[in-house]
């Protein structure tokens, strides 16, 4: 139902459902040259890919849908913890013309959280407003192009203030504001390298042999809460000694 409100406030419509990549995919996989004569090949599965026609030409989003709150930092990119939406668009963007017969151009790259949000009030509210209310749980996270055009297909009725769908908002006199996660054509062809450098420096310490534990730390997250092999590796989460 969500989907169904936030089609209908743009011009975005999904070009690619479950789009696989990769060796028996129906696009190629990002493939890389690495030392000593190895190659990579990055495979995976996009959950969704929208398209939509401008004056530009055809503009290409991702949607990544997760279960629980994520958002996209620079931060976890830089890293390399957070690669997965930029290899997407990276994939789309690169094979548009094989697949969608014309060029394609990053419009941007966002995460849908599927939920089931309980929307707590202290007095009663109209039934209009309550669903206002829900409606704006599933406000969406991520990456768009810093084009006011670009935005205004997601969110057609965003003419200024803060859009209820993506994470933009629009001054009166059409700049972005600061809360707002936009980045420039340049901006997204820097961060598109280095993904692509961070990939091979993974695959060189793959093929390396390069096993060794060592999570990360950004605040209080780290990725061992979730890993099946703390037992083995026995890295302490208080104090990051082994």
């Amino acid at each position: 139902y969500v989907l169904s409100r936030h089609a209908e406030q743009g011009e975005f419509m999904p070009v690619g459902l479950e789009l696989a990549f990769g060796s028996k995919g129906q696009l190629p996989p990002l493939t890389f040259e690495l030392a000593e004569g190895y190659k990579m090949e990055v495979a995976g599965r996009i959950d969704r890919v929208d398209q939509a026609e401008s004056e530009q030409g055809l503009l290409l989003r991702v949607m990544d849908y997760k279960s629980s709150q994520t958002s996209l930092h620079l931060t976890d990119v830089f890293y390399g913890l957070s690669l997965q939406l930029l290899a997407y668009l990276d994939v789309v963007v690169t094979n548009a013309e094989r697949w969608l017969g014309r060029r394609g151009l990053p419009a941007g790259v966002l995460y849908f959280h599927i939920q089931d949000p309980l929307v707590a009030r202290s007095n009663p509210i109209e039934d209009d407003k309550a669903e206002q209310e829900y409606l704006k749980q599933f406000k969406m996270k991520g990456w768009i192009m810093s084009d006011a055009n670009v935005v205004k297909k997601m969110d057609i009725s965003l003419d200024k203030g803060h859009s209820e769908i993506i994470p933009v908002g629009l001054k009166a006199n059409g700049d972005f504001y600061k809360t707002s996660s936009v980045y420039s054509e340049d901006q997204w062809t820097a961060v598109r390298e280095h993904v692509h450098s961070v990939m091979k420096q993974i695959g060189t310490e793959i093929t390396s042999g390069r096993v060794e534990a060592a999570p990360f730390r950004l605040g209080k997250q780290t990725p061992c809460q979730y890993c099946s092999y703390k037992p083995i590796c026995q890295f302490s989460q208080n104090d990051g000694e082994q």
